[in-house]
């Protein structure tokens, strides 16, 4: 895989009312934390639309995303002409979240939805720690509230390492996301046996 673009950004929100702000529009719950905490911003469509890591500074919220693909700030910016406070963007050092992050990332299990073509991934699938039923009103909410309720949700996303080099084989029902090195993302039904695929295809979850 070839990263084409790579746009880490961080942005500072100041004033009064930021809290609310930031909490009408994430998919966790800010006021359950006391230093830090990961957050989706969703489309109306319960889609991924920006993966998010915000810490709690004295005067500001600082929120970090390690590929902006659609100008967070411009979306905040959006929805702050209806609260008071300011945003200061930050471009961060792109050597930090390159290649070599991913491939450390996905080596511990872990998917940053930023590198995927945004609004297509569903929170459920990936990261559902990310999202908190019980909190208010966010984008996006009713969308994966119903699918979680209603137990919509039949795939899930995870990371495999080839235990061959080379070997390109996997279930056909599977979707193949992304290959770096011999690591493999890949959406699959909730309900298949590992070991199954361990033994007959040469991969195994990470």
């Amino acid at each position: 895989m070839k990263i084409e673009t790579l746009n880490p950004i961080k942005i500072l929100i100041f004033g009064e009312e930021r809290f609310d702000f930031i909490q009408n529009i994430i998919t966790n719950d800010l006021s359950t934390k006391t230093s830090s905490i990961y957050s989706y911003i969703l489309t109306p469509q319960g889609k991924i639309l920006f993966e998010i890591q915000i810490f709690l500074l004295k005067d500001c919220l600082e929120v970090i995303c390690s590929n902006d693909q659609t100008d967070l700030l411009l979306y905040f910016e959006k929805y702050a002409k209806l609260s008071e406070v300011s945003l200061k963007k930050i471009e961060l050092d792109k050597f930090n979240f390159g290649e070599s992050y991913l491939l450390n990332s996905l080596k511990m299990g872990k998917i940053d939805t930023n590198f995927f073509p945004h609004s297509t991934l569903l929170p459920s699938e990936v990261h559902d720690e990310y999202i908190n039923y019980q909190k208010g009103c966010f984008i996006g909410q009713e969308v994966v509230s119903r699918i979680k309720h209603r137990q919509l949700q039949k795939k899930i996303i995870l990371v495999f390492e080839r235990i061959i080099p080379g070997n390109t084989k996997f279930p056909d029902n599977f979707e193949l996301l992304i290959e770096i090195k011999n690591l493999l993302v890949l959406r699959l039904p909730k309900d298949v046996d590992f070991s199954y695929l361990e033994k007959e295809f040469d991969i195994k979850k990470i």
